[in-house]
């Protein structure tokens, strides 16, 4: 299903469509059956740099889909590029739209390593910093890109799970 509406709507818009991941800090994983404590669970997020859009925004990782590209092959080549990261894509969460119309496919994903303290890479010309968040910590912080908070609160809330069999504490 998400392949066939990134063609029609690329073939519509042609505008550049996109897609993010949201994957937490190992060893927890989406597909565990252990139910994520939001107010614990950390999750990737970059710190825009200068010379992107919405620069010093707080974001997931992700980008532009190639042409030809299905989404979550972009989504893992997009986190080894901006992080140095190998995830594994999960779920499909949705698709939403960014401030410009252009779409923007949602995944969980998983991190490849087990370690919580993987190292990671950042490249300089797309990401400031890379940090590990709460979900709620976001949604409480100015930084947090405005067209990541729809998603992010519908998680929290329990209506985007993050995978089929994982199920969620209140915080």
């Amino acid at each position: 299903m998400e392949a066939r509406e990134f063609k029609e709507n690329n073939a519509v818009k042609k505008q550049r469509a996109g897609a993010v991941a949201i994957v937490p800090r190992p060893p927890f994983s989406t597909k565990s059956g252990e139910p994520f404590d939001f107010s614990r669970v950390e999750f990737l997020i970059v710190r825009r740099s200068a010379t992107v859009a919405a620069p010093g925004a707080l974001c997931f990782p992700g980008g532009g889909i190639e042409p030809d590209e299905r989404p979550r092959d972009a989504v893992a080549r997009e986190f080894l590029e901006e992080v140095g990261l190998e995830v594994e894509v999960g779920r499909f969460l949705g698709k939403r739209q960014t401030p410009t119309g252009a779409p923007l496919f949602w995944f969980s994903a998983d991190a490849r390593s087990a370690d919580p303290n993987v190292e990671l890479a950042p490249q300089p010309e797309e990401v400031a910093a890379v940090e590990w968040r709460t979900l709620p910590s976001l949604l409480a912080d100015p930084d947090f890109l405005e067209n990541n908070r729809e998603i992010v609160q519908k998680i929290v809330d329990g209506e985007t799970p993050l995978s089929d069999n994982r199920r969620f504490k209140a915080s």
